[in-house]
């Protein structure tokens, strides 16, 4: 059974980079692109590997540990999005609200749904998003 959904969500792909709020070490940011968007809120997939008997998210040469994002659900998440055409730039705090985790064929992949709660300029977000559909 699906999620109810309060907001009418449009698939499009928009590049983002996620950074976790609230943890002692200094957070590695992870660029991901949305699934879907709407003016409250946005999903997001990753590409994960396993290995080591640890679940990583490729990030260019680097992997970073999803474990952070599995176990912390609600967790606070700062975000940059950046606005086709033109690549302007808005800044958003949100909240995981959920996660899901699984694979196809023999990618793993982590999906996670982000409540927009602070948007630096709404405005220019909501219009962003009218303009998609």
């Amino acid at each position: 059974m699906g999620r109810l959904r309060k907001f009418h969500r449009l698939s499009t792909s928009i590049p983002l980079t996620i950074r976790l709020l609230g943890i002692t070490k200094h957070p590695h940011p992870i660029h991901a692109e949305t699934r879907n968007v709407s003016r409250k809120g946005l999903s997001v997939e990753l590409e994960v590997k396993l290995k080591n008997g640890s679940l990583l998210i490729q990030q260019g040469e680097e992997a970073i540990k999803v474990i952070p994002f599995l176990v912390l659900s609600e967790k606070l998440v700062e975000l940059e999005i950046k606005m086709p055409p033109s690549g302007e730039r808005v800044r958003a705090t949100g909240r995981v609200r959920w996660y899901d985790f699984g694979s196809r064929e023999k990618l793993y992949y982590f999906r996670a749904g982000i409540l927009l709660e602070k948007i630096e300029d709404r405005k220019r977000w909501e219009d962003f998003i009218g303009n998609l559909s």
